[in-house]
């Protein structure tokens, strides 16, 4: 799998090293974005989280667009 945002803004062609979470496009290195979230687990009549943060991907389009609302 090959980046998008390399092909559709430069024309060239890199490997993909990861997949944005929200729209499922391979992305390199360079336009990745790594977040962090917050998990939640049902724990009776609550929710628990969890302690550590996990890891998330997305694409430079989505996280401008996730940031704009």
């Amino acid at each position: 799998m090959n980046c998008f945002e390399c092909r559709q803004l430069s024309q060239t062609v890199r490997t993909a090293e990861a997949v944005c979470r929200q729209c499922g496009v391979g992305l390199c290195a360079e336009h990745l974005r790594v977040e962090t979230t917050e998990l939640h687990h049902p724990a009776g009549l609550g929710r628990s989280t969890s302690r550590l943060p996990a890891r998330r991907i997305v694409c430079p389009v989505c996280e401008q667009a996730e940031r704009s609302e």
